[in-house]
């Protein structure tokens, strides 16, 4: 954090480091390049090997920085440095290699805006600090946590529209009778006569269609053709 809120910057500055390789990293034997120098760490508490997914805290003034963050239990290493507020190039180095480094920006974020800069899935962001723990972007508006909905506009039926002169329309009274009763039997008594007259035609066509011979001492019969 390079740029507080509120008060002075002096002696409230550090940076936080991780360990995000597979063994422990003895910090101690690392320097801090700030303002085109090598400063050297010293441990404050903790242990000086950080170990795999570990953090630590680089401080200008340890006293200062128990006073900001007075939750805070972790690796602290004291350092002599003084983060410019419109920007520079920080690096961790080992002898001349370059371990890691950052060149951040005062227009980046943090400048003044109680965010510090933060590195979060490999991109640098301004955000809530967060010294020890993992990085992340705080939301604090509730419109970003609570989703909005939308009440359902309510439909209203169409009204009829009236020929001039009429206000409302006349009303059409439904009511039930036994007349549908009465057609139906009606149309079964018919449709039972014209079956059995059918028959009757039938029959008669049949008794005029065959030949008849009668036969002394009897009656008649009916002879195929």
């Amino acid at each position: 954090m390079y740029d507080l809120k509120t008060g002075s910057d002096e002696g409230r500055e550090w940076i936080e480091v991780f360990n995000n390789s597979d063994s422990e990293v003895d910090l101690s034997i690392l320097k801090l390049f700030e303002g085109d120098t090598n400063h050297k760490l010293t441990l404050v508490e903790g242990s000086t090997k950080i170990e795999p997914a570990g953090y630590a805290i680089i401080v200008s003034n340890p006293s200062k920085f128990a006073a900001d963050w007075p939750n805070f239990f972790g690796t602290i290493f004291d350092s002599t440095f003084s983060l410019n507020n419109a920007g520079e190039v920080l690096a961790l180095k080992d002898g001349d290699k370059i371990i890691d480094q950052y060149a951040y920006k005062g227009s980046t974020s943090g400048a003044g805006d109680g965010n510090s800069l933060q590195r979060i899935n490999n991109v640098w962001v301004g955000a809530k600090p967060t010294p020890g723990a993992e990085n992340q972007i705080s939301y604090t508006s509730a419109s970003l946590l609570t989703p909005k909905t939308t009440k359902p506009a309510s439909i209203q039926p169409k009204q009829a529209m009236l020929p001039s002169g009429i206000d409302t329309l006349p009303t059409v009274n439904v009511t039930t009778s036994n007349n549908a009763d009465n057609s139906i039997s009606f149309y079964i008594l018919v449709t039972t006569l014209i079956f059995l007259l059918g028959i009757g035609i039938r029959t008669v066509y049949l008794i005029r269609s065959k030949k008849v011979i009668a036969k002394e001492g009897e009656d008649f019969e009916l002879l195929e053709e």
